[in-house]
């Protein structure tokens, strides 16, 4: 009895999912608080908008864009990053806010 309880103890751990993470970006001063991120497949950035001015978040992955829309001072913005891959996160008001993310 005793293995069989082992046995299953650890079938059922390995078929628990990986909980997905948030993961806090600010924008102030026309700038993301990271220049690079890797993450897991799943995990979630959270944008907060810090700014005295509105912001345009886009999610590039090759001819791919997830324009996720304005955002105004004190808003925040979720982008889930459920594929592996590469990815840039950009601002469409101001070209030279970017980020380069790892999703593994």
């Amino acid at each position: 009895m005793n293995k069989f309880l082992s046995v299953f103890s650890i079938c059922v751990a390995a078929a628990m999912p990986a909980f997905a993470a948030d993961v806090a970006v600010d924008q102030a001063g026309q700038q993301f608080s990271q220049s690079s991120l890797t993450l897991k497949s799943g995990d979630t950035i959270v944008f907060t908008n810090k700014d005295d001015v509105t912001h345009n978040i886009k999610v590039i992955n090759g001819d791919d864009t997830d324009d996720k829309g304005l955002q105004k001072p004190g808003e925040i913005i979720k982008a889930n990053f459920a594929k592996a891959g590469s990815y840039q996160v950009r601002c469409g008001i101001h070209p030279k806010m970017k980020i380069d993310v790892t999703v593994q």
